[in-house]
C-alpha cells in the first residue's frame, strides 16, 4: 500500500517539532493542536493515532510508558542518535532529556560488567529533574 503525507501529517510534525521538549498522548496533542489558534484545522484522534503509528515505525517519534501507568507518551526524536543513547523523563513535569553519549556507555558498561545485564540503548530512565527537584 502506498504511502502518502497529508495535511494532517504535516501539521501534526510541525506540532511536534515545536514540541519536542515534551512527551505527550495522542489525547493531549489533539488538544493542544485544537487549542492553538496558528493550527488551522487538528486532526481528529484517530487520524492523530494512525500518524503517530507511522511516524513511531519509521524511528521519527519516541513512544515511552507515561509514569507507572499503561498510558504512553510520544515524542519527536532528535535524530537517529536518539537511539544510540539513553533518555531520563521527568515524572512531575514529563519532559524528556537525553543523557550524553558518555554517560550513557559508562552506565551500559557498569551494569554489563557488575550484573551480566544488557541494557538497550534508547531505553528512558524514570525520575526527578534538576528543575523539579528543587
Amino acid at each position: 500500500m502506498a504511502k502518502y503525507k497529508t495535511a494532517a501529517h504535516g501539521r501534526m510534525i510541525s506540532f511536534l517539532e515545536a514540541n519536542r521538549d515534551r512527551a505527550m498522548t495522542v489525547s493531549e496533542i489533539v488538544a493542544r493542536m485544537k487549542a492553538d489558534p496558528e493550527i488551522a484545522k487538528a486532526p481528529s484522534e484517530s487520524t492523530a493515532y494512525r500518524i503517530i503509528k507511522e511516524l513511531v515505525a519509521e524511528g521519527k517519534v519516541k513512544r515511552t510508558v507515561n509514569g507507572i501507568g499503561r498510558e504512553f507518551v510520544y515524542q519527536l526524536t532528535d535524530s537517529d542518535e536518539c537511539a544510540e543513547h539513553l533518555h531520563m523523563k521527568c515524572r512531575v513535569c514529563g519532559e524528556l532529556l537525553h543523557m550524553n553519549h558518555e554517560s550513557s556507555e559508562k552506565l551500559a558498561e557498569s551494569l554489563l560488567e557488575d550484573e551480566g545485564f544488557t541494557l538497550d540503548t534508547g531505553m528512558v530512565l524514570t525520575g526527578v529533574c534538576g528543575k523539579c527537584s528543587k
